[in-house]
């Protein structure tokens, strides 16, 4: 009772024309961007059943943003809230026509949750409505109903501002998302070409060691094997700029099925080899090489098991 008997007060002396008072008042916009609309008590107030919007007085010793939280919380039990922007200076006119010493600050506060609980000595209806539909309640020829039409006004215009962001940062984050798109699409690509020409290289490669290891002893020094040695190298180091690496397996090994093939031996094609149940799961030969890009395996190594 103390805190309304103290409104009671500063409203006297304003109207004996005492201090400049300030009114703070809010748009609160719940997730569903609907606003809260209250209406007046039915008696034992001024502006009696007529719409309002939350707020109240500033008072001394009080900043603006305090008074506009701890009104909305007396008002409406709202208490999960965030203060937004500033978007109307209201100025009011007294009986004769002239600016009088009243000032209004009206915010918009964004409601995160909770149930509103009314004041009743203060509202005696509240509802979540929307903008447009309180628009066309609110009296444009009442002077307190017209401030706050202005007042809601204003807070359409902020939340059509709001949606367009809102559209802007998800257009944007959509563009961010399509150039890495585009990116992982150009990488893999890239990856798919690099792929192919190294599958096609590699057989040449193949062809390449195949002969020279067949050259004999007496003419390795040769001109014309120096020559193919170094064409082999030049393939080689291609595929080494490419990322391919040779698989580094060799006889002795476990055999390791993410990395290696195994085909039979000619023993066992004469159904010489020892049963399944005996082998050593050991790399016995490497009849082709496998290479790799990264940890991806693009021809697995040719091995026989013994």
């Amino acid at each position: 009772m103390k805190k309304e008997n103290k409104k009671e007060e500063i409203k006297m002396e304003i109207e004996k024309g005492c201090n400049t008072q300030l009114t703070i008042k809010a748009v609160i916009f719940n997730k569903e961007r609907k606003i809260l609309l209250l209406k007046r008590a039915d008696e034992g107030v001024k502006n009696a059943k007529k719409y309002d919007l939350p707020g109240g007085w500033l008072e001394e010793g009080e900043s603006v943003i305090d008074t506009l939280k701890r009104e909305i919380q007396e008002e409406t039990s709202l208490v999960d809230i965030e203060v937004g922007g500033l978007i109307r200076f209201a100025e009011f006119e007294n009986e004769e026509g002239k600016i009088s010493k009243f000032r209004g600050l009206r915010f918009i506060v964004h409601n995160n949750g909770g149930e509103v609980k009314l004041n009743p000595r203060e509202h005696s209806e509240h509802e979540w409505i929307d903008i447009d539909k309180a628009i066309e309640k609110l009296n444009v020829k009442d002077s307190f109903e017209k401030e706050k039409l202005d007042t809601v006004r204003e807070a359409k215009k902020y939340l059509e501002k709001e949606i367009a962001l809102d559209g802007w940062k998800r257009s944007l984050a959509e563009f961010e998302n399509y150039k890495k798109m585009q990116a992982e699409s150009q990488k893999d690509r890239i990856r798919y070409a690099t792929e192919n020409i190294v599958l096609q290289i590699i057989p040449v490669i193949d062809n390449f060691q195949v002969s020279t290891a067949h050259i004999p002893e007496d003419q390795k020094d040769g001109g014309w094997v120096q020559g193919i040695m170094y064409i082999q190298k030049q393939l080689e180091n291609v595929l080494a700029e490419n990322g391919v690496e040779e698989i580094n397996l060799k006889v002795g090994d476990n055999f390791d099925t993410s990395f290696c093939e195994a085909v039979l031996d000619s023993c066992c094609d004469k159904g010489q080899c020892e049963k399944k149940d005996k082998y050593k799961n050991k790399i016995k030969k490497v009849i082709l090489k496998g290479y790799k890009i990264g940890d991806k395996v693009i021809r697995p190594m040719r091995v026989v098991v013994e």
